[in-house]
Protein backbone atom coordinates (compact mmCIF):
# COMPACT_ATOMS: atom_id res chain seq x y z
CA UNK A 1 0.00 0.00 0.00
CA UNK A 2 2.85 2.38 0.54
CA UNK A 3 4.56 1.82 -2.64
CA UNK A 4 1.10 2.36 -4.78
CA UNK A 5 1.05 6.05 -2.55
CA UNK A 6 4.16 6.38 -3.24
CA UNK A 7 3.47 6.54 -7.64
CA UNK A 8 0.30 8.22 -7.07
CA UNK A 9 2.42 11.20 -5.66
CA UNK A 10 4.68 10.86 -7.89
CA UNK A 11 2.19 10.88 -10.51
CA UNK A 12 1.27 13.99 -9.19
CA UNK A 13 4.50 15.77 -8.12
CA UNK A 14 5.97 14.98 -11.34
CA UNK A 15 3.61 17.03 -13.44
CA UNK A 16 4.70 19.86 -15.41
CA UNK A 17 3.67 23.65 -14.26
CA UNK A 18 2.97 24.57 -17.90
CA UNK A 19 0.23 21.60 -17.93
CA UNK A 20 -3.41 22.14 -17.28
CA UNK A 21 -5.51 19.18 -15.71
CA UNK A 22 -7.78 18.00 -18.20
CA UNK A 23 -10.79 20.13 -19.39
CA UNK A 24 -8.90 23.76 -18.00
CA UNK A 25 -6.94 26.34 -20.13
CA UNK A 26 -3.23 27.03 -19.16
CA UNK A 27 -2.56 30.42 -17.41
CA UNK A 28 -1.63 33.10 -19.06
CA UNK A 29 2.57 33.62 -18.59
CA UNK A 30 3.56 37.01 -17.35
CA UNK A 31 6.05 39.21 -19.60
CA UNK A 32 9.29 38.66 -16.92
CA UNK A 33 8.26 34.97 -16.98
CA UNK A 34 9.92 32.27 -19.58
CA UNK A 35 8.50 28.79 -19.86
CA UNK A 36 10.84 26.53 -17.90
CA UNK A 37 10.98 23.21 -20.13
CA UNK A 38 12.35 19.96 -17.96
CA UNK A 39 13.61 17.65 -20.22
CA UNK A 40 12.72 13.58 -19.73
CA UNK A 41 15.55 11.71 -19.40
CA UNK A 42 15.85 9.02 -22.00
CA UNK A 43 16.24 5.69 -20.74
CA UNK A 44 19.48 3.48 -22.40
CA UNK A 45 17.55 1.23 -24.92
CA UNK A 46 15.59 4.58 -26.39
CA UNK A 47 18.78 5.98 -26.54
CA UNK A 48 20.44 3.51 -28.76
CA UNK A 49 17.46 3.43 -30.83
CA UNK A 50 16.62 5.24 -34.53
CA UNK A 51 15.61 8.86 -33.09
CA UNK A 52 11.68 9.47 -33.30
CA UNK A 53 10.39 12.36 -35.50
CA UNK A 54 9.30 15.05 -33.27
CA UNK A 55 5.40 15.74 -33.62
CA UNK A 56 4.09 18.04 -35.80
CA UNK A 57 1.28 20.19 -34.04
CA UNK A 58 -1.60 22.81 -35.38
CA UNK A 59 -0.27 25.82 -34.88
CA UNK A 60 -3.30 28.28 -33.14
CA UNK A 61 -4.72 31.08 -34.32
CA UNK A 62 -3.22 34.57 -33.09
CA UNK A 63 -5.73 36.04 -30.90
CA UNK A 64 -6.94 39.70 -30.46
CA UNK A 65 -4.36 42.19 -28.29
CA UNK A 66 -6.85 42.23 -24.81
CA UNK A 67 -4.67 44.84 -24.09
CA UNK A 68 -3.91 47.69 -26.74
CA UNK A 69 -0.91 48.53 -25.07
CA UNK A 70 2.00 48.16 -27.13
CA UNK A 71 4.68 48.47 -24.01
CA UNK A 72 3.78 44.74 -23.58
CA UNK A 73 3.99 41.40 -25.84
CA UNK A 74 0.95 39.87 -27.40
CA UNK A 75 0.77 36.55 -25.64
CA UNK A 76 0.16 33.35 -27.21
CA UNK A 77 -1.73 30.07 -25.97
CA UNK A 78 0.20 27.09 -26.54
CA UNK A 79 -1.71 23.79 -26.50
CA UNK A 80 -0.65 21.10 -23.54
CA UNK A 81 2.77 19.18 -24.15
CA UNK A 82 1.75 15.61 -24.25
CA UNK A 83 3.81 14.50 -21.73
CA UNK A 84 2.75 11.09 -20.09
CA UNK A 85 4.33 10.11 -16.66
CA UNK A 86 6.46 7.23 -16.07
CA UNK A 87 5.05 4.34 -14.42
CA UNK A 88 7.42 3.28 -11.34
CA UNK A 89 7.23 -0.53 -10.65
CA UNK A 90 7.48 -1.11 -7.30
CA UNK A 91 10.76 -3.19 -6.79
CA UNK A 92 10.60 -6.24 -4.35
CA UNK A 93 12.36 -6.54 -1.05
CA UNK A 94 15.89 -8.19 -1.60
CA UNK A 95 16.09 -11.57 0.36
CA UNK A 96 18.95 -10.79 2.67
CA UNK A 97 19.75 -13.37 5.17
CA UNK A 98 22.23 -12.76 8.02
CA UNK A 99 24.96 -15.17 7.89
CA UNK A 100 24.85 -18.00 10.15
CA UNK A 101 28.30 -18.42 12.22
CA UNK A 102 29.06 -22.06 13.73
CA UNK A 103 30.64 -22.21 16.95
CA UNK A 104 33.90 -24.74 16.36
CA UNK A 105 34.86 -27.18 18.77
CA UNK A 106 38.33 -26.60 20.32
CA UNK A 107 40.82 -28.86 19.22
CA UNK A 108 42.62 -30.69 21.79
CA UNK A 109 46.62 -30.10 21.60
CA UNK A 110 48.81 -33.16 22.49
CA UNK A 111 53.00 -32.88 22.24
CA UNK A 112 54.54 -35.71 19.86
CA UNK A 113 55.85 -37.93 21.98
CA UNK A 114 59.89 -37.66 21.39
CA UNK A 115 61.99 -40.35 22.88
CA UNK A 116 63.98 -39.07 25.69
CA UNK A 117 67.75 -38.68 24.26
CA UNK A 118 70.76 -38.53 26.67
CA UNK A 119 73.25 -35.12 26.27
CA UNK A 120 76.55 -35.91 24.76
CA UNK A 121 79.48 -35.89 26.78
CA UNK A 122 81.34 -32.93 26.43
CA UNK A 123 84.65 -33.07 24.28
CA UNK A 124 87.78 -30.88 23.77
CA UNK A 125 88.29 -30.05 20.65
CA UNK A 126 91.56 -30.89 19.29
CA UNK A 127 94.71 -28.72 19.15
CA UNK A 128 95.06 -26.11 16.01
CA UNK A 129 97.54 -27.70 13.59
CA UNK A 130 99.10 -24.64 12.34
CA UNK A 131 100.61 -21.86 14.62
CA UNK A 132 99.32 -18.47 14.30
CA UNK A 133 100.07 -16.31 11.85
CA UNK A 134 100.13 -12.43 11.88
CA UNK A 135 97.70 -10.26 10.06
CA UNK A 136 99.13 -9.68 6.61
CA UNK A 137 99.51 -5.83 6.28
CA UNK A 138 97.87 -4.13 3.49
CA UNK A 139 99.96 -3.46 0.01
CA UNK A 140 100.42 0.50 -0.35
CA UNK A 141 99.55 1.23 -4.40
CA UNK A 142 102.57 1.76 -6.60
CA UNK A 143 102.40 5.57 -6.97
CA UNK A 144 101.82 6.13 -3.39
CA UNK A 145 105.71 6.41 -2.14
CA UNK A 146 106.28 4.58 1.47
CA UNK A 147 108.47 7.58 2.46
CA UNK A 148 108.93 10.79 0.89
CA UNK A 149 112.49 12.02 -0.08
CA UNK A 150 113.66 15.47 0.41
CA UNK A 151 115.61 17.67 -2.46
CA UNK A 152 118.76 16.92 -1.16
CA UNK A 153 117.88 12.80 -0.90
CA UNK A 154 117.37 13.11 -4.41
CA UNK A 155 120.35 15.11 -5.93
CA UNK A 156 122.16 12.58 -3.45
CA UNK A 157 120.85 9.92 -5.14
CA UNK A 158 120.49 10.60 -8.71
CA UNK A 159 124.44 11.72 -8.39
CA UNK A 160 124.90 8.54 -6.84
CA UNK A 161 123.71 6.34 -9.38
CA UNK A 162 125.19 8.41 -12.31
CA UNK A 163 129.06 7.89 -10.25
CA UNK A 164 128.46 3.95 -9.65
CA UNK A 165 127.80 3.38 -13.32
CA UNK A 166 130.86 5.43 -14.33
CA UNK A 167 132.64 3.55 -11.75
CA UNK A 168 131.44 0.05 -13.04
CA UNK A 169 131.95 1.22 -16.45
CA UNK A 170 135.93 2.35 -15.75
CA UNK A 171 136.04 -1.59 -14.08
CA UNK A 172 134.57 -3.63 -17.19
CA UNK A 173 136.69 -1.38 -18.91
CA UNK A 174 140.03 -2.51 -16.91
CA UNK A 175 138.82 -6.24 -16.12
CA UNK A 176 137.97 -7.14 -19.91
CA UNK A 177 141.34 -5.39 -21.20
CA UNK A 178 143.41 -7.33 -18.81
CA UNK A 179 141.76 -10.47 -19.83
CA UNK A 180 142.17 -9.87 -23.38
CA UNK A 181 146.07 -8.50 -22.61
CA UNK A 182 146.10 -11.85 -20.80
CA UNK A 183 144.60 -13.87 -23.42
CA UNK A 184 147.05 -12.15 -26.56
CA UNK A 185 150.17 -12.76 -24.45
CA UNK A 186 149.08 -16.49 -23.72
CA UNK A 187 148.51 -17.27 -27.45
CA UNK A 188 151.94 -15.66 -28.16
CA UNK A 189 154.08 -17.14 -25.72
CA UNK A 190 152.59 -20.69 -26.90
CA UNK A 191 153.25 -19.73 -29.99
CA UNK A 192 156.89 -19.66 -29.26
CA UNK A 193 157.60 -16.12 -28.47
CA UNK A 194 160.01 -15.08 -25.71
CA UNK A 195 158.24 -14.45 -22.06
CA UNK A 196 161.16 -11.17 -22.22
CA UNK A 197 159.11 -10.03 -25.25
CA UNK A 198 155.71 -10.72 -24.49
CA UNK A 199 155.77 -8.81 -21.44
CA UNK A 200 158.30 -5.66 -22.68
CA UNK A 201 156.74 -1.98 -22.67
CA UNK A 202 157.17 -2.54 -27.19
CA UNK A 203 154.57 -5.28 -27.10
CA UNK A 204 152.00 -3.89 -24.49
CA UNK A 205 152.36 -0.43 -26.69
CA UNK A 206 151.66 -2.62 -29.98
CA UNK A 207 148.56 -4.75 -28.87
CA UNK A 208 147.17 -1.42 -26.45
CA UNK A 209 145.02 -0.77 -29.12
CA UNK A 210 143.80 -4.14 -30.05
CA UNK A 211 143.24 -4.11 -26.21
CA UNK A 212 141.41 -1.21 -25.96
CA UNK A 213 138.87 -2.02 -28.86
CA UNK A 214 137.86 -5.21 -27.25
CA UNK A 215 136.95 -3.44 -23.77
CA UNK A 216 134.95 -0.84 -25.85
CA UNK A 217 132.84 -3.46 -26.81
CA UNK A 218 133.01 -4.91 -23.28
CA UNK A 219 131.71 -1.16 -22.16
CA UNK A 220 128.91 -1.09 -24.91
CA UNK A 221 127.56 -4.54 -23.51
CA UNK A 222 127.63 -3.47 -20.11
CA UNK A 223 125.74 0.29 -20.81
CA UNK A 224 123.08 -1.37 -23.16
CA UNK A 225 122.36 -3.87 -20.09
CA UNK A 226 122.37 -1.44 -17.28
CA UNK A 227 120.39 1.62 -19.02
CA UNK A 228 118.18 -0.72 -21.26
CA UNK A 229 115.51 1.28 -21.20
CA UNK A 230 116.92 4.90 -21.63
CA UNK A 231 115.92 7.34 -24.31
CA UNK A 232 118.81 7.37 -25.53
CA UNK A 233 118.51 4.16 -27.44
CA UNK A 234 115.14 4.78 -28.77
CA UNK A 235 115.83 5.80 -32.41
CA UNK A 236 119.35 7.12 -31.91
CA UNK A 237 120.00 6.61 -35.52
CA UNK A 238 117.11 9.07 -36.31
CA UNK A 239 117.63 11.59 -33.47
CA UNK A 240 121.45 12.17 -34.28
CA UNK A 241 119.80 12.89 -37.92
CA UNK A 242 117.41 15.68 -36.78
CA UNK A 243 120.06 17.02 -34.43
CA UNK A 244 122.23 17.76 -37.40
CA UNK A 245 119.27 20.07 -38.10
CA UNK A 246 118.67 21.23 -35.00
CA UNK A 247 115.42 19.74 -34.97
CA UNK A 248 116.03 16.77 -32.28
CA UNK A 249 114.69 16.52 -28.73
CA UNK A 250 117.88 17.47 -27.59
CA UNK A 251 118.80 20.16 -29.31
CA UNK A 252 117.79 23.34 -28.82
CA UNK A 253 119.70 25.70 -31.40
CA UNK A 254 121.18 24.99 -35.16
CA UNK A 255 124.88 24.37 -35.22
CA UNK A 256 126.77 26.91 -37.55
CA UNK A 257 129.94 27.03 -39.00
CA UNK A 258 130.94 29.61 -36.55
CA UNK A 259 130.04 27.99 -33.69
CA UNK A 260 131.62 24.85 -34.17
CA UNK A 261 134.81 26.88 -35.22
CA UNK A 262 134.61 28.98 -31.92
CA UNK A 263 133.83 25.32 -29.97
CA UNK A 264 137.25 24.16 -31.80
CA UNK A 265 138.94 27.30 -30.45
CA UNK A 266 137.87 26.64 -26.49
CA UNK A 267 139.19 23.15 -26.60
CA UNK A 268 141.97 23.73 -28.27
CA UNK A 269 142.24 26.80 -25.81
CA UNK A 270 142.11 23.88 -23.23
CA UNK A 271 145.47 22.26 -24.37
CA UNK A 272 147.18 25.50 -23.72
CA UNK A 273 146.14 25.38 -20.19
CA UNK A 274 147.68 21.95 -20.13
CA UNK A 275 150.98 22.48 -22.14
CA UNK A 276 151.79 25.49 -20.46
CA UNK A 277 150.20 25.85 -17.25
CA UNK A 278 149.50 22.10 -15.81
CA UNK A 279 152.22 20.20 -17.15
CA UNK A 280 154.95 22.48 -15.84
CA UNK A 281 153.30 22.85 -12.25
CA UNK A 282 153.46 18.73 -12.08
CA UNK A 283 156.84 18.80 -13.03
CA UNK A 284 158.17 21.46 -10.34
CA UNK A 285 156.09 19.41 -8.03
CA UNK A 286 157.33 15.94 -8.88
CA UNK A 287 160.89 17.30 -8.27
CA UNK A 288 160.24 18.43 -4.63
CA UNK A 289 159.36 15.13 -4.02
CA UNK A 290 162.08 13.38 -6.42
CA UNK A 291 159.53 11.89 -8.65
CA UNK A 292 159.02 11.28 -12.31
CA UNK A 293 155.56 12.16 -13.53
CA UNK A 294 154.03 9.49 -16.23
CA UNK A 295 150.88 10.49 -17.49
CA UNK A 296 148.59 8.77 -20.09
CA UNK A 297 149.04 10.80 -22.44
CA UNK A 298 152.98 9.49 -23.12
CA UNK A 299 151.56 5.96 -23.15
CA UNK A 300 149.20 7.02 -25.90
CA UNK A 301 151.76 8.78 -28.09
CA UNK A 302 153.77 5.41 -27.42
CA UNK A 303 150.80 3.61 -29.31
CA UNK A 304 149.69 5.50 -31.84
CA UNK A 305 151.90 4.26 -34.22
CA UNK A 306 149.25 1.02 -34.65
CA UNK A 307 146.12 1.16 -36.94
CA UNK A 308 144.17 0.30 -33.95
CA UNK A 309 144.99 2.95 -31.30
CA UNK A 310 143.97 5.18 -34.08
CA UNK A 311 140.76 3.83 -34.29
CA UNK A 312 140.20 3.72 -30.39
CA UNK A 313 141.52 7.04 -30.04
CA UNK A 314 140.28 9.10 -33.15
CA UNK A 315 136.78 7.38 -33.41
CA UNK A 316 135.54 4.57 -30.87
CA UNK A 317 136.91 6.76 -27.64
CA UNK A 318 134.87 9.59 -28.02
CA UNK A 319 131.89 7.68 -29.57
CA UNK A 320 131.48 5.94 -26.43
CA UNK A 321 132.75 8.98 -24.28
CA UNK A 322 130.44 11.02 -25.37
CA UNK A 323 127.47 8.52 -25.37
CA UNK A 324 128.35 7.62 -21.35
CA UNK A 325 128.87 11.35 -20.11
CA UNK A 326 126.67 13.64 -22.79
CA UNK A 327 124.19 11.29 -23.93
CA UNK A 328 123.26 8.95 -20.31
CA UNK A 329 124.73 10.80 -17.52
CA UNK A 330 124.09 14.67 -18.56
CA UNK A 331 120.21 14.13 -19.20
CA UNK A 332 120.00 12.27 -15.73
CA UNK A 333 121.13 15.46 -13.57
CA UNK A 334 119.11 17.93 -16.15
CA UNK A 335 115.91 17.88 -14.53
CA UNK A 336 118.54 19.17 -11.21
CA UNK A 337 119.50 22.26 -13.50
CA UNK A 338 121.33 22.95 -16.79
CA UNK A 339 124.29 24.36 -15.87
CA UNK A 340 124.55 21.34 -12.60
CA UNK A 341 124.37 18.72 -15.19
CA UNK A 342 127.52 20.11 -17.89
CA UNK A 343 129.67 21.11 -14.39
CA UNK A 344 128.68 17.49 -12.87
CA UNK A 345 129.50 15.39 -15.94
CA UNK A 346 132.42 17.36 -16.62
CA UNK A 347 133.97 15.99 -13.25
CA UNK A 348 133.04 12.81 -13.57
CA UNK A 349 134.74 12.76 -17.25
CA UNK A 350 138.06 14.24 -16.21
CA UNK A 351 138.06 12.02 -13.22
CA UNK A 352 137.09 9.10 -15.29
CA UNK A 353 140.64 9.31 -17.09
CA UNK A 354 142.67 8.43 -13.42
CA UNK A 355 145.03 10.90 -14.78
CA UNK A 356 145.81 14.18 -12.58
CA UNK A 357 147.48 16.19 -15.87
CA UNK A 358 144.99 14.72 -18.27
CA UNK A 359 141.73 14.63 -16.13
CA UNK A 360 142.10 18.43 -15.46
CA UNK A 361 142.22 19.13 -19.14
CA UNK A 362 139.41 16.59 -19.59
CA UNK A 363 137.18 18.71 -17.06
CA UNK A 364 138.32 21.88 -19.32
CA UNK A 365 137.18 20.06 -22.44
CA UNK A 366 134.25 18.40 -21.13
CA UNK A 367 132.29 21.93 -20.32
CA UNK A 368 132.25 23.04 -24.10
CA UNK A 369 131.43 19.39 -24.85
CA UNK A 370 128.70 19.68 -22.26
CA UNK A 371 127.20 23.23 -23.12
CA UNK A 372 127.48 21.61 -26.78
CA UNK A 373 125.35 18.50 -26.26
CA UNK A 374 122.52 20.71 -24.13
CA UNK A 375 122.02 23.59 -26.63
CA UNK A 376 122.87 21.70 -29.85
CA UNK A 377 122.66 18.03 -29.50
CA UNK A 378 124.56 15.03 -29.18
CA UNK A 379 126.08 14.27 -32.36
CA UNK A 380 127.66 18.05 -32.16
CA UNK A 381 129.95 16.76 -29.28
CA UNK A 382 130.58 13.78 -30.52
CA UNK A 383 132.19 15.44 -33.93
CA UNK A 384 133.65 17.93 -31.88
CA UNK A 385 135.31 15.10 -29.80
CA UNK A 386 136.17 13.00 -32.94
CA UNK A 387 138.03 16.32 -34.31
CA UNK A 388 139.81 17.37 -31.29
CA UNK A 389 141.24 13.53 -31.10
CA UNK A 390 141.90 12.94 -34.47
CA UNK A 391 142.54 15.70 -36.48
CA UNK A 392 144.30 18.18 -34.23
CA UNK A 393 145.73 15.09 -31.62
CA UNK A 394 147.09 12.81 -34.80
CA UNK A 395 146.58 14.45 -38.08
CA UNK A 396 148.43 17.46 -36.37
CA UNK A 397 150.93 15.77 -34.50
CA UNK A 398 152.15 13.76 -37.45
CA UNK A 399 151.97 17.06 -40.13
CA UNK A 400 154.68 18.21 -37.77
CA UNK A 401 157.11 15.55 -37.39
CA UNK A 402 157.26 15.65 -41.24
CA UNK A 403 158.78 19.76 -41.27
CA UNK A 404 161.62 20.74 -39.88
CA UNK A 405 162.61 21.75 -36.52
CA UNK A 406 161.85 25.57 -37.00
CA UNK A 407 158.87 25.14 -39.14
CA UNK A 408 158.01 22.77 -35.95
CA UNK A 409 158.51 25.48 -33.56
CA UNK A 410 156.91 28.34 -35.55
CA UNK A 411 153.42 26.63 -36.24
CA UNK A 412 153.03 24.61 -32.98
CA UNK A 413 153.71 27.64 -31.11
CA UNK A 414 152.39 29.78 -33.47
CA UNK A 415 148.57 27.71 -33.05
CA UNK A 416 149.05 27.80 -29.41
CA UNK A 417 149.16 31.23 -29.04
CA UNK A 418 146.51 32.12 -31.57
CA UNK A 419 143.63 30.36 -30.15
CA UNK A 420 145.20 30.54 -26.84
CA UNK A 421 144.61 34.76 -27.22
CA UNK A 422 141.23 34.27 -29.13
CA UNK A 423 139.79 31.90 -26.46
CA UNK A 424 140.64 33.96 -23.49
CA UNK A 425 139.56 37.34 -25.73
CA UNK A 426 136.43 35.40 -26.59
CA UNK A 427 135.44 34.41 -22.59
CA UNK A 428 136.35 37.74 -21.61
CA UNK A 429 133.92 39.61 -24.46
CA UNK A 430 131.25 37.14 -23.85
CA UNK A 431 131.39 37.13 -20.22
CA UNK A 432 128.27 38.82 -19.74
CA UNK A 433 126.69 36.36 -21.61
CA UNK A 434 127.92 33.44 -19.97
CA UNK A 435 127.20 34.94 -16.82
CA UNK A 436 123.35 35.61 -18.08
CA UNK A 437 123.39 31.86 -19.00
CA UNK A 438 124.53 30.38 -15.85
CA UNK A 439 121.52 32.46 -13.80
CA UNK A 440 118.99 31.71 -15.94
CA UNK A 441 119.99 27.87 -15.95
CA UNK A 442 121.34 27.71 -12.10
CA UNK A 443 119.81 25.24 -10.12
CA UNK A 444 118.56 25.77 -6.56
CA UNK A 445 120.08 26.31 -2.93
CA UNK A 446 121.95 22.87 -2.13
CA UNK A 447 122.02 21.27 -5.10
CA UNK A 448 125.75 20.96 -5.27
CA UNK A 449 126.04 20.79 -1.51
CA UNK A 450 124.09 17.24 -2.03
CA UNK A 451 126.25 16.03 -4.91
CA UNK A 452 129.37 16.26 -3.20
CA UNK A 453 127.97 14.63 -0.38
CA UNK A 454 126.75 11.71 -2.06
CA UNK A 455 128.79 8.68 -0.90
CA UNK A 456 129.23 6.76 -4.76
CA UNK A 457 130.29 10.51 -5.82
CA UNK A 458 133.05 10.88 -3.40
CA UNK A 459 134.04 7.08 -3.60
CA UNK A 460 134.70 7.09 -7.18
CA UNK A 461 136.45 10.55 -6.65
CA UNK A 462 138.67 8.69 -4.00
CA UNK A 463 139.67 5.83 -6.21
CA UNK A 464 140.36 7.83 -9.19
CA UNK A 465 142.48 10.07 -7.43
CA UNK A 466 144.24 7.24 -5.84
CA UNK A 467 144.58 5.24 -8.49
CA UNK A 468 146.42 8.62 -10.12
CA UNK A 469 149.11 9.06 -7.80
CA UNK A 470 149.79 5.28 -7.84
CA UNK A 471 150.34 4.99 -11.55
CA UNK A 472 151.51 9.20 -12.42
CA UNK A 473 154.32 9.35 -10.24
CA UNK A 474 157.51 6.97 -10.60
CA UNK A 475 160.72 7.10 -7.97
CA UNK A 476 163.93 8.61 -9.62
Amino acid sequence: MSNQSDDADKTCTNRPEHVAPTGQQPPIMQPQQTARQEYQQVPPAQASAQPQPYPQFPQPAAPAAPYPNPAYPVQIQVPPYPYQPYQYQAVPPYPYQPYQYQAVPPQSYQPYPYPPQAAPPYQQAPPYPYPPQPMPQAQQPAWIPRHFLTYAQQVRRAVGREARLVLFYCVVMTAVALVAQMTIATVMILQGTPESEVFSDAFSNRISGAVSLIALVGCAIYLALMRSHDPLWRGLPHELRLELTGSGERAHRKMTPVVFLLAIMLILGASDVYTFILEPALDWLSGLFDFQPSTAMDSIDASMGTLAMVLYAGFFGPIMEELLFRGLVMPALAKYGKVFSIVTSAVLFGFFHTDLLQGTYAILVGLVLGYIAAEYGLVWSIALHITNNFVFSDLFSRLLTVMPENAQNIVGYGLYIAVGVGSLLYLVLRFRDIRGYMKANRSPQGTVAACWSSPWFLVFLGLSLLFAFVTGFTAV
